[in-house]
């Protein structure tokens, strides 16, 4: 169409409706012919047509990527599970090697420490363990682990005089910390049996894990003998919680009750 006011030759859009005009004696004289123009209209439309094939070609590329991606994810995953169930093997392995090592042994102290490093070899196992059945491998639920770590150091030990008291809510960290804060947990749980609640002294182990803004917190708290903080400690358990604790970007703090101790493990949580 060439428009009245210039502008060349473009392309017009009208719809139209055809009446007929008759005359007095009913036949038809002419047709009336109503065309409202549509251009505008049609070039919207056209314009939407290109957007929405676009955007489906934009849609379909975006659901084949995320097809190869949750592909790669998967196989990630079941590599990683693999590995984690191979770890927890190999560490179980060892542990029964050196408890049939400890059983040739006649010196108890030298027992005694055999028999704390398998505790932590198995506190290792079990992180793999729990990694290894996790869907998301990627987080570990410290406060779980913890809740079962503590129900397992008292069932080990055969004190049917200590009891559990338990208060969380799931903590989930980084999964490369994992393994750092699980053995920090299993020297803060071991030293209450071998420490706060030894020489037949029955009690409470109390386990609590909150949210605290930013930070999480768990805490072990026992109504033990409690700890002598003016004296400095030589003991292995408390040298591997200070440099893993500074591993896993984790805090952790001692306090004095009457009577026992509480030790206060803060953390960063998984956003």
């Amino acid at each position: 169409m060439a428009r009245l006011d210039g502008g060349g030759i473009e392309t017009a859009y009208f719809d139209y409706a055809l009446s007929p005009l008759r005359d007095e004696d009913s036949s038809i004289a002419a047709v009336l012919n109503i065309t409202p123009e549509t251009t505008g209209r049609v070039v919207i439309e056209q314009r939407l047509a290109k957007a929405q094939a676009a955007l489906a070609e934009s849609e379909a590329k975006v659901r084949r990527r995320t097809v190869d991606l949750e592909a790669a994810l998967n196989a990630k995953t079941l590599l990683l599970h693999e590995v984690d169930h191979r770890v927890k093997n190999n560490l179980t392995m060892i542990g029964a090697l050196l408890r049939l090592q400890s059983r040739q042994i006649d010196d108890p102290v030298i027992t005694a420490k055999l028999d704390a490093m398998m505790e932590r070899i198995d506190a290792l196992a079990t992180v793999h363990r729990r990694l290894y059945q996790s869907d998301d491998v990627t987080k570990f639920d410290i406060a779980g682990f913890a809740e079962s770590m503590a129900s397992g150091v008292i069932g080990a030990s055969g004190r049917g005089d200590i009891k559990l008291v338990v208060d969380i809510e799931p903590i989930e960290v980084q999964s490369d910390y994992a393994a750092s804060l699980g053995l920090i947990l299993n020297e803060m749980l071991t030293n209450v049996i071998k420490h706060g609640l030894n020489d037949g002294r029955s009690g409470t182990i109390k386990l609590s894990a909150r949210g605290n803004g930013a930070d999480y917190v768990l805490t072990v708290e026992d109504d033990g003998h409690g700890i002598d903080l003016d004296k400095k400690s030589d003991g292995l358990g408390r040298t591997l919680i200070s440099r893993l604790s500074k591993q896993a970007g984790a805090k952790v703090t001692w306090d004095r009750l009457e009577p026992g101790t509480r030790v206060t493990l803060t953390m960063k949580s998984v956003h």
